[in-house]
């Protein structure tokens, strides 16, 4: 096959333009404005939507095999110690207790970085049993000094985090890029500008909260194994679970994580648990449970890094920003990256410079979390672009209009503008409005730039009796990705979602991409389409050869055989006849994701405006709605896309007004590693969400997908940040924002005139 050029349309609404690209060797065309479309963009419900709503969906917690019997995990109650010596004996002859293992022996970990750090694992024929088990472990530490803050571990005199020569504090890897302007180019401009801005801004640690948590059920008989596992990434776990590098070095895995409960970056390998319960079902003879309880999962399952940001912003006469100045502090937990935040994108900013450094601290490390490093940057951006369009007497949405570039964006601006009100609603003087409980607008934007790509391939079955599987081994986190995959292979083969059997979550099936970036639907939708384009093919090449006709000829539509010029066939032949004229048993097709192309931008946006109410007596804050407009590309399933905003904006409110980490500075431990203390947004805490979708032709592969999941977080923290001072006229930096922090900034608002 050879690569080929034709013209296709890019843009959206009104704004379409023709370009020319190169399809990839045995691609087809991506969706264009005037194709009629039977499925695409509209909502059929999930394919898993009965399973899921009467229980019959088997998440991995839900696994029961036979004889399975459960492991659990002895953890460090200090923050920070060596291991001198661990004792298995008494643990081993325990009743019920079938194998035990030794952190240090399996991992080499003796130091001890952080309380809640895995020591030992212990498999039981009930959880009791094991636990009982857990107790009689004996564990010799050498106790340290410990800092669990980055205030604390950044002093001269804070003690070492790590071991070695490793230091606290040291600079992050710079990103890609090449040189931007020196940090005495940027000073100089800043010296020359009109008005400097200049605030720091807190964010918190925030924790992952899934409805399952992070575990595996392992059946291995010490050579092939079998993985039940609540994961991002089916294959990168099995990849693990077989690794000549690893402790396990299974002969063979197969994953299975056909319902995943939930996963918001932190689930992208086995962790120290699966191997763990790997181990102990080789050493067993038994299948073993081990799924972690809240404590474990808020303090070893990962989160998001906090952030300290500094950041200096200069304005010419016209109001045009001319230079840009960050300094960022933010703590991966004892790990030694993932703590940038990302505050230096989505407008021009002038002359650019930036500094970050990572603060090692004895605490649980970092992974990625929903758009990892944006919400935190984000926050300090929008509002220092607040500030600084305040500074110039210009409104806010047209101060970023102005240094604005991204042309999906800029519709995105007066599409929220109308929707939510803003020029009637919004308080023209920060805070002016009467009463004790004031209301306020605030905006954020969004970018994102996922387009997905290779190392992927979907498969189609067509069956005589009509039926079809579309088959991909990823995993589907709740997003809807087994939905998806089913329609754009449907649509291709002219039939409903009824016809049709998706098949997610199982590694012996074609491979997938992990769930994180926002890359699965961008990967796996245009090599569902492609398979269902090519198992189509091949249907319509049994009916010419069967009916004499000619298959170039031909197209299916709904549900029937028809000419593709409109004409009439000399017989009627429904989906079905037509699958019950092939001679095979089956029609099997399997095609890989091709390459991207150039297409319209290379990047997704999103603008977000919300809506809030405060008490000024009491400094509590209420969201009573967010006006989201986002882009994904082509929207392949409305609802799905919506229920994508709307999980994205809830996080968003969480993370702004509830959620952090707190730890007891005196223990070194979390204090509220549990979902009662540890606060997320409930069913009265969520505001009206305006979800609307801009469908843009993107034109990088064939379906025009681009990735959703992560930007609909991004600006949600930020446009209620702002929201609260367009109320109240007193600016809150810090997040989350609590109802002291909102009295605090009344007073400091007081207090200044």
């Amino acid at each position: 096959m050879q690569t080929s050029e034709t013209t296709i349309k890019v843009g959206y609404g009104d704004n379409f333009k023709e370009i020319k690209v190169i399809l990839p060797a045995g691609d087809i065309p991506p969706y264009q404005p005037e194709d009629k479309l039977e499925l695409i963009g509209k909502s059929p419900n999930r394919a898993d939507a009965f399973a899921k709503v009467t229980g019959r969906a088997k998440y991995t917690y839900d696994q029961q095999l036979p004889g399975m019997i459960f492991g659990r995990i002895l953890r460090s109650p200090h923050a920070n110690a060596d291991i001198k010596n661990i004792d298995l004996t008494e643990a081993k002859a325990m009743p019920g207790v079938r194998a035990a293992l030794s952190y240090v022996d399996v991992f080499g970990r003796s130091a001890i970085r952080y309380a809640g750090q895995g020591i030992a694992a212990i498999a039981a024929d009930t959880e009791q049993q094991a636990e009982d088990a857990l107790a009689a472990i004996r564990v010799d530490y050498d106790v340290l000094p410990f800092c669990v803050t980055k205030e604390a571990s950044m002093k001269d005199t804070a003690p070492q985090v790590g071991r070695g020569d490793q230091e606290n504090v040291v600079p992050a890897r710079r990103r890609r890029g090449g040189r931007g302007p020196s940090v005495e180019e940027v000073d100089a401009a800043l010296k020359s500008a009109e008005t400097v801005i200049e605030e720091t801004f807190n964010t918190q640690v925030q924790t992952h909260s899934p409805l399952e948590t992070h575990g595996v059920v392992c059946d291995w008989n010490g050579v092939d194994l079998v993985c039940y596992a609540s994961t991002q990434a089916t294959f990168g776990v099995q990849r693990e679970m077989t690794s000549g590098r690893g402790s396990v070095k299974a002969a063979s895995a197969k994953v299975l994580g056909e319902f995943v409960g939930g996963g918001f970056g932190s689930k992208f390998s086995a962790g120290s648990e699966g191997v763990a319960c790997a181990l102990l079902a080789k050493d067993a003879g038994k299948p073993v449970h081990l799924m972690l309880d809240r404590r474990e999962e808020q303090t070893d399952a990962g989160n998001r890094p906090d952030a300290k940001q500094n950041i200096k912003l200069g304005l010419n006469k016209d109001g045009e920003i001319v230079a840009y100045k960050v300094k960022n502090w933010g703590t991966p937990g004892s790990g030694g990256g993932g703590a940038g935040a990302n505050n230096d994108s989505i407008y021009n900013l002038g002359l650019k410079h930036k500094e970050e450094l990572t603060v090692r601290t004895n605490c649980g490390g970092a992974r990625a979390l929903r758009a990892p490093g944006w919400p935190q940057g984000v926050f300090a951006l929008e509002s220092i672009m607040d500030m600084a369009a305040e500074k110039a007497g210009v409104d806010p949405i047209d101060f970023r209009r102005k240094h604005d570039s991204h042309p999906i964006r800029i519709a995105q601006y007066g599409i929220a503008r109308e929707r939510s009100e803003w020029d009637t609603k919004r308080n023209v003087v920060a805070g002016s409005g009467k009463g004790t409980v004031k209301t306020g607008l605030g905006i954020g934007s969004s970018l994102w730039f996922q387009r997905g790509g290779r190392g992927a391939a979907v498969r189609v079955v067509i069956h005589k009796n009509g039926v079809v599987d579309v088959r991909n081994g990823a995993q589907d986190i709740g997003t809807g990705t087994r939905t998806i995959i089913g329609m754009c292979a449907a649509e291709e083969l002219g039939i409903d979602m009824s016809n049709v059997r998706t098949f997610i979550g199982n590694t012996d099936d074609p491979r997938g991409p992990g769930s994180g970036g926002s890359t699965t639907a961008p990967t796996l939708t245009p090599a569902a389409r492609l398979a269902g384009f090519r198992a189509k093919e091949a249907l319509l090449a049994v009916v010419a050869e069967a009916k004499g006709w000619k298959a170039e000829e031909l197209d299916l539509q709904t549900a029937q055989v028809v000419r593709k010029d409109g004409a009439a066939l000399p017989e009627k032949l429904s989906f079905n006849d037509a699958c019950g004229l092939m001679v095979e048993d089956n029609i099997d097709i399997t095609e890989d994701r091709r390459p991207n192309y150039d297409g319209f931008t290379g990047t997704n946006a999103g603008v977000q405006i919300a809506e809030v109410e405060v008490d000024t007596e009491t400094g509590q804050v209420r969201v009573k709605k967010i006006t989201a407009v986002s882009d994904c590309g082509k929207v392949i399933n409305a609802k799905l896309a919506e229920s994508q905003v709307r999980g994205g904006v809830i996080g968003g409110v969480g993370y702004g007004l509830f959620e952090r980490r707190i730890m007891d500075r005196g223990e070194g431990r979390m204090v509220n590693a549990n979902l009662e203390s540890y606060k997320v947004v409930g069913m009265a805490d969520c505001p009206e969400i305006d979800v609307v979708f801009l469908d843009v032709y993107m034109g990088h592969n064939n379906t025009n997908v681009m990735g959703l999941g992560e930007p609909p977080k991004v600006a949600t923290a930020a446009a209620i940040a702002n929201a609260v001072y367009n109320a109240t006229g007193a600016r809150v930096t810090s997040l989350p924002i609590t109802p002291r922090r909102v009295l605090e900034a009344l007073a400091r608002k007081e207090k200044r005139g």
